[in-house]
């Protein structure tokens, strides 16, 4: 079965990754926003509606009917057999994936949603059209090089902004954007247990591990930061988890998942101070780390150096600009 990821723009690689990483994906190719991947059998199904239910970086996934081209679409439209995928009612919808040109898009230019409806209708037995809220939605994918015909199955619903630091009762103005956590947690493939962060803060990245289900478990060497964080989790509604004030480079239990977003600062002082912790953190990850782990470091830091002086396996890394002076490097280390 093949199927679309339909991936938000704001950041494409680490969107990629994310899917991959909970989906369980190993070979898949991107064409602009689209990531196209082949998946098998029910195992391969199963693992496309936990995604469904977890990715941040992903607004919608599509099962691939058939592809075509300009010319050809029509004819297989009208060829396909639309009893054997049509449940009640239908509706269709043009994405184009194609810059525009002039003020006019691919989309206006080439196809007509109602037209190729008609023909849909056509081939149906008990046709019902529902542009609101279709039970078979059918969406025609155009990019550059290929037609792509779906079927809609999972419309993604975020509730990020909701969430957001300045809305919890323990804010931190440098906590991560309730999206981006919930990026770097599926990033460490996690699909059940515990995800630690051992320099927590108030909260972020635990907050979507256990909204997603698993047992957040956090260290800081802040009391402070460790009561926000304990506000934050009961806010969200999550009750399974513990806090613990503690240092990251000495934490002795193992854990299979961690995810963390490392202190930062700008004096020259500060990043010498900073490099030494996270050198000391990472040696400390490489004992206490079982599976994989998703650290995020302030762009300035030399993480490839310190992560290979560690001994740890740099399994992917991203970029995620935050603000003029700021960006972050995501890296996945095993």
């Amino acid at each position: 079965m093949k199927l679309i990821f339909q991936l938000s723009g704001e950041n494409l690689p680490l969107a990629a990754a994310e899917a991959a990483a909970v989906a369980g994906l190993r070979k898949y190719k991107v064409e602009g926003r689209l990531l196209v991947v082949n998946v098998a059998g029910e195992a391969g199904a199963k693992a496309i509606r936990e995604a469904a239910k977890r990715l941040a970086y992903t607004s919608s996934i599509h099962r691939v009917l058939f592809t075509a081209n300009k010319k050809t679409l029509d004819a297989k439209i009208a060829g396909y057999k639309w009893n054997t995928v049509y449940k009640e009612s239908f509706a269709v919808r043009i994405s184009s994936h194609i810059a525009k040109e002039g003020s006019h898009s691919a989309k206006e230019a080439v196809f007509s949603e109602k037209d190729l409806a008609a023909i849909i209708w056509k081939k149906l037995k008990k046709p019902v059209v529902n542009l609101e809220s279709p039970k078979t939605a059918i969406e025609i994918i155009i990019t550059p090089k290929t037609v792509y015909c779906c079927l809609l199955l999972h419309k993604l619903k975020h509730d990020f902004e909701q969430r957001k630091p300045h809305l919890r009762p323990g804010f931190s103005p440098v906590s991560l954007h309730p999206k981006l956590a919930r990026a770097i947690v599926n990033l460490t493939g996690i699909k059940k247990g515990a995800l630690c962060d051992p320099f927590c803060g108030t909260g972020g990245l635990l907050i979507e591990a256990g909204l997603m289900g698993f047992k957040p478990v956090g260290y800081d060497i802040d009391d402070e930061m460790l009561d926000k964080a304990k506000a934050n989790m009961l806010h969200c509604g999550i009750e399974n988890f513990v806090l613990s004030m503690h240092d990251a480079t000495l934490i002795k239990h193992k854990y299979d998942y961690v995810a963390t977003d490392l202190p930062y600062g700008r004096s020259s002082k500060a990043t010498e101070e900073l490099n030494s912790l996270y050198l000391s953190f990472l040696q400390n990850l490489k004992r206490m780390l079982k599976k994989r782990a998703a650290v995020v470091f302030p762009d300035t830091a030399p993480y490839t150096a310190l992560i290979k002086k560690a001994g740890l396996k740099l399994a992917g890394e991203h970029t995620h600009y935050i603000h003029k002076t700021l960006s972050k490097k995501i890296v996945v280390l095993e």
